[in-house]
């Protein structure tokens, strides 16, 4: 069986499962069904009743609604960046509050998480990274600035996609 290569930084892999009876669609039926242009998608491929196919991150809902027409779709990786955040355990920070706070940054689902004593790092979404970083700016936590930064792709401390077990 054919493999896609592993997802480019800034993409998301949607898989999708066709309701249909019959022949599956073309890997340009899957295009089309994104709804987005061909430059935002990345590699297709389907498989017996099953289709794979790259879209870029901040179009991956619109995809996903398109999609949705050829069968059940689901994201398969998510693609997570690490957001840099100047306060830590020294400032009083705690897991309550980061939780708290990135929850009303709509950064939900985390990838990983470290509380370090001067700074905090936390695995966010691809997609959602450059909002996330906006809604920050301002915020202070007990009194001390956030000053949020978005850190490039492969930067930081290993992998920010959390993977259970």
């Amino acid at each position: 069986m054919e493999t896609l290569p592993p997802i480019a930084p800034g993409f998301v892999r949607i898989e999708v499962r066709f309701r249909l009876p019959g022949a599956p669609p073309t890997p340009g039926d899957v295009a089309r069904a994104t709804g987005v242009h061909p430059e935002d998608l990345g590699p297709i491929m389907v498989a017996g009743l099953n289709a794979i196919v790259d879209v870029r991150s901040p179009l991956a809902q619109r995809a996903r609604n398109g999609l949705d027409a050829l069968g059940i779709t689901r994201v398969a990786d998510w693609n997570f960046r690490w957001l840099r955040m100047a306060v830590g355990r020294n400032h009083g920070l705690t897991i309550g509050q980061l939780r708290k706070v990135l929850a009303a940054a709509d950064a939900l689902p985390l990838g990983k998480f470290n509380i370090n004593n001067t700074h905090t790092m936390v695995g966010v979404q691809d997609q959602k990274a450059e909002a996330v970083l906006g809604r920050l700016t301002d915020v202070r936590i007990n009194g001390q600035a956030v000053k949020p930064e978005l850190l490039p792709h492969g930067k930081g401390p290993g992998s920010a996609a959390f993977s259970p077990g």
